[in-house]
């Protein structure tokens, strides 16, 4: 390149790299806003766990194989029509979630199957199009980005999903906190809210105010002098008094929720131990009333969850129309010096771009390694982040309010984590991205393993700590897979070696979620602790088969 083109090419390069980070960020501001929704959608719909954790599993899966198709279309489509529309879509099934009820005609209340199907429906849809976001990064980037270079630049790109995920988390509290309808003066939608709240939460209520408790066995409702009696069975743990068999009684009233409700709108921040002792009521039965004063004075915020983040991607993705291009040719400049393939760049004869794919992708070992490689990752991965409050409570006897800044924590310490994973690849590897790995799965089997040895009675700063290590190790997996497949498959087919590696993926959301569920029903904590040492040693030696491997494979195309 002359000094003016590799000017241009910087400019170029950088632009694409922010543009994509902002792009990507926003598809998980219309992905992950239905987490954020859920406690809106049980009050006012009763919507079960079961249903939730069902529909979690199948959109997840379904994310994964969409991630492998468009990564079939990504290596041969415009980027830029491919991301930015994609996006559009996304927008617009968020938008279309928010409306299910009305335009269904379904009120407040159990809510029928229909419009549980319809939300399923609804988020299948997007997570199909969800698939339009990554691929055409990870093409963009290699066209962009030299392998030597790649590791650190995209580790830095990868910081996207957090950052997105963070401001989502932020805009959506407010969103729950601060909008929708109050229906405190509609004592039909109270009852209707109160009723569904009690049926599927207030268990959780009970087992965490005391940690004596191990299990919440039932749960009756029973409508007695114009008050909803909640019947709530509980066990003690075998080590305290026997396991001995406790019943907790609550009565609500229209009187607790409106002394309730006038502390909270008189303080907000007032504490839930205040409002107990103010009202003269048992603290856990406090924080149900204050929950669900919450609810009926923020009903329907949960739409704002789809619409607000709905319209924020839809003027994202005329952003990614606007200022993104394609290759390097596409604004004029050459390709990337030593990353040409045995195709051309105008070479377009699909029998022989066909030949290629199967050679650098599907019938590549590397290839297979780092898609196997990936299963192992996520697992450990998304048993942290899907698992790591109630795990945490549970297990570790932790407050709810530790337990959520420790699952913080971890994803802050995991953004740091993929970047130094990327430097330490450039710089100390020279590109070999599966090295790093190796050293980042046995870090994280290390932490694991001290996190599980380490003594009850350890001051939860110490979990905290450990835990974030083992987060600033799996994040650096979790970015450089990516890359290595990239440099692997080459520019030509980046974007199709991503999408199958990201289905093995998704695919360990049946044990991260479902199977680590049952784990825990039979077995107890300790053995998913175990498990999840042995994943990581598993996914070290799964790394380590490719070990002597070139850090890229542009020589042999």
């Amino acid at each position: 390149m002359t000094t003016e083109q590799a000017s241009k090419f910087k400019y170029w390069q950088w632009r694409t790299i922010i543009t994509t980070m902002i792009g990507y960020a926003l598809f998980y501001f219309v992905r992950k806003n239905f987490s954020f929704a859920m406690p809106g959608l049980a009050a006012e719909y009763g919507i079960s766990n079961t249903s939730f954790g069902l529909i979690l599993a199948i959109v997840g899966l379904v994310y994964g194989f969409s991630r492998f198709g468009n990564g079939l279309i990504a290596d041969r489509m415009n980027a830029r029509f491919h991301m930015s529309f994609g996006l559009l879509l996304c927008a617009l099934a968020s938008f279309a979630f928010g409306f299910a009820p009305r335009i269904l005609g379904i009120e407040i209340g159990v809510a029928p199957h229909i419009l549980v199907v319809a939300f399923a429906v609804l988020l299948v849809l997007n997570n199909i199009f969800q698939g339009s976001g990554f691929p055409p990064c990870a093409r963009l980037l290699s066209h962009w980005v030299p392998p030597h270079e790649l590791a650190t630049k995209m580790s830095i790109w990868n910081t996207s999903h957090s950052i997105g995920a963070g401001l989502l988390a932020i805009l959506c509290g407010f969103i729950m906190g601060n909008m929708g309808a109050d229906l405190s003066s509609n004592s039909e939608s109270v009852e209707k809210m109160t009723h569904n709240y009690l049926s599927a939460n207030f268990k959780d209520d009970v087992k965490k105010s005391d940690i004596r408790i191990s299990k919440v066995t039932g749960i009756t409702l029973a409508e007695e002098d114009d008050k909803t009696i909640a019947y709530v069975d509980y066990l003690y743990k075998p080590n305290y008094e026997d396991g001995r068999a406790e019943q907790v009684v609550f009565a609500f009233d229209h009187d607790k929720y409106m002394a309730v409700k006038g502390l909270v709108e008189q303080h907000k921040e007032i504490s839930t131990a205040e409002i107990a002792t103010e009202t003269q009521i048992p603290e856990v039965q406090a924080k149900a009333i204050r929950n669900i004063v919450s609810l009926t004075t923020n009903a329907g915020a949960w739409q704002w969850c789809f619409w607000l983040p709905a319209i924020i991607a839809l003027i994202g993705a005329i952003g990614l129309f606007a200022f993104l291009r394609d290759t390097p040719k596409s604004v004029g400049l050459p390709e990337l010096e030593g990353t040409k393939t045995s195709i051309g760049d105008d070479e377009v004869d699909p029998a022989e771009y066909k030949r290629f794919v199967c050679k650098k992708v599907y019938c590549n070992p590397l290839i297979w390694i780092l898609a196997f490689a990936n299963f192992f990752v996520y697992v450990v991965r998304f048993s942290i982040l899907d698992w790591g409050p109630k795990f945490l409570t549970e297990a570790r006897d932790m407050s709810y309010s530790y337990a959520g800044w420790t699952v913080a924590i971890f994803e802050i310490f995991g953004i740091i984590g993929m970047l130094f994973a990327g430097w330490v690849t450039d710089k100390v590897f020279a590109g070999r991205a599966h090295r790093t790995c190796v050293f980042c799965m046995l870090g994280t089997a290390v932490f694991m393993t001290a996190f599980y040895l380490l003594p009850n009675d350890v001051h939860p700063l110490v979990l905290i700590c450990v835990l974030a290590m083992a987060g600033f190790c799996i994040y650096g997996p979790q970015a450089l897979i990516g890359i290595a497949a990239a440099n692997q498959a080459t520019k030509k087919a980046a974007a199709t070696a991503n999408g199958l590696t990201g289905i093995f993926g998704y695919l360990s959301v049946f044990v991260s979620g479902l199977g680590l569920g049952v784990l825990v029903d039979h077995f107890g904590w300790n053995y998913v602790f175990i498990g999840m040492i042995a994943v990581a040693v598993v996914g070290m030696a799964i790394f380590m088969l490719m070990w002597g491997a070139k850090s890229n494979g542009y020589e042999e195309a």
